[in-house]
């Protein structure tokens, strides 16, 4: 069976993986602990010289010792009891030293207890001298007696001991490090040898494996690759076909929307026009219920224009290319802001408006979807004294938020759901003049630069409107 199954290719490569790192993870533990072994003999050796250096410290501290109160018994200069004295008090901690250097050892506590025994003896005795040298008794004869050089012989035997000990342990610790770092170094060898073999032997292996079947592979794998360029060439003239197709859509809608643009406003231009002269040639003779019917012909012929508008507007900005560029949404709030005052200077609105919102988009869309949002902002708060309108961003998890929000009358949140579809209002176009297809145009403007829209709101108190825009999209 060919390589091209699936399973067996999986279980082949993990294969030649796995034994490969299980064999160097073998080989990293041998050298892992060989290493550690080396480093613990190495630290035994180290401390075997430092407890040989300590024991010499107090060797010759004690000597300055000795021959500090020699000469001082001798000459009777104080001069003679500065290293006496400077070595007394040096010597418990270089005892101290010297007993932590050679913790550890079989002998460690004998050498230790003998060794401060002596030196005690020792002292002793020096003090004794001193008395009697400063009380000018026979402190000659004490020292004719050699008590102290008696005691002084045993502390430098005992010291004597302890040092041809830590040679000798030094010395095999020594050939016992070099004996551990030519194991490290051989075994480190002979393991990197079978592992390289092993690996040898093992690509081998898989080479020959995948050789013997390359050529079925590699027939299936051009196989599939014809059949892929087969069905790409298919997919591309249906893509083709499809192209067309709405090409020729597009052009019908196009089409469409100029006859709805020209054909269906002449119609309501003559109906608003012999309204309007029925209205002014016959009105006197008119009764006051004939002229109510005609304002109202007249209000729906405009209605009718405004929503061919409105329906024009929302399929250019589905059809339209989008043409992207810096925008600076926050000069756009401000502009549609201004033009708002000046439709209705009398209204008492203040707008919040966030300077330098920028983005990557359609400047003329964008203008679009602010003018909805603003539009409706601006119509929701007629019938509030003290409106307040802001337009501002804000970032979550990462993502900038761009929000208009009002404190006007706001709405039910349970029919959020119907808010951008097209022809459906919250409000009755008595309370509030309107066709619906505002929020449907900006949501289909925020589709297209590759963001979302949602709304927040309560009756009577306000709405927010948030969407995002995605930049980086062609």
């Amino acid at each position: 069976m060919p390589l091209t199954n699936p399973r067996r290719f999986r279980r082949l490569l993990l294969r030649a993986i796995l034994i490969p790192v299980v064999m160097l993870l073998l080989l990293a533990g041998v050298l892992l602990w060989a290493v550690s072994d080396l480093l613990q003999v190495q630290e035994r050796a180290r401390r075997s010289q430092m407890a040989l250096t300590q024991l010499e410290r107090v060797r010759q501290l004690i000597v300055d010792r000795e021959t500090g109160i020699r000469g001082y018994l001798l000459t009777g200069d104080p001069v003679f009891l500065e290293p006496y004295q400077a070595a007394g008090q040096q010597l418990p901690l270089a005892m101290e030293e010297l007993a932590q250097g050679l913790a550890g050892e079989p002998q460690e506590l004998v050498w230790m207890t003998e060794l401060h025994e002596r030196w005690r003896d020792w002292e002793r005795v020096a003090s004794e001298m001193l008395s009697l040298f400063h009380q000018q008794g026979d402190w000659l004869s004490l020292v004719r007696s050699g008590s102290g050089k008696a005691r002084m012989d045993a502390i430098r035997m005992t010291l004597d001991t302890i040092a041809n000990e830590e040679r000798q342990r030094t010395s095999l610790r020594g050939l016992e490090a070099e004996r551990a770092g030519w194991t490290v170094l051989v075994s480190g060898v002979l393991w990197a040898l079978a592992v390289g073999v092993l690996l040898a032997w093992l690509s081998r292996r898989q080479l020959l494996t995948l050789a013997r079947h390359y050529d079925a592979s590699l027939a299936q794998v051009r196989a599939q690759a014809d059949a892929l360029r087969a069905s790409e060439a298919r997919l591309e003239a249906r893509v083709a076909l499809r192209t067309a197709e709405l090409t020729a859509a597009n052009k019908e809608l196009e089409s469409f929307s100029y006859s709805v643009s020209h054909d269906l406003r002449a119609p309501l231009r003559a109906i608003d026009g012999f309204a309007q002269a029925l209205r002014e040639d016959e009105g006197g003779r008119m009764a006051p219920a004939s002229i109510l019917l005609l304002e109202r012909l007249q209000g729906a012929a405009t209605r009718m224009g405004q929503l061919i508008d409105d329906l024009l507007q929302l399929s250019r900005v589905t059809r339209a290319e989008l043409h992207r560029e810096p925008v600076d949404l926050s000069a756009i709030a401000a502009s549609v802001a201004q033009g708002l005052r000046q439709r209705e200077p009398g209204r008492d609105v203040t707008f919040s408006l966030q300077p330098g919102l920028t983005v990557q988009g359609d400047p003329r869309l964008l203008r679009v979807l602010l003018e909805n949002l603003l539009d409706n902002a601006w119509k929701f708060t007629s019938k509030r004294s003290g409106a307040h309108i802001e337009f501002f961003a804000e970032t979550a998890d990462g993502v900038t938020h761009y929000a208009v929000r009002d404190n006007g009358v706001g709405f039910d949140m349970a029919y959020a759901s119907k808010l951008f579809s097209p022809f459906q209002r919250m409000h009755k176009p008595s309370e509030f003049p309107g066709t619906g297809i505002g929020l449907a145009t900006v949501q289909r403007i925020v589709h297209r630069h590759g963001g979302y829209i949602q709304a927040q709101a309560s009756l009577g108190g306000g709405a927010t409107f948030r969407f995002t825009l995605q930049e980086a999209l062609p």
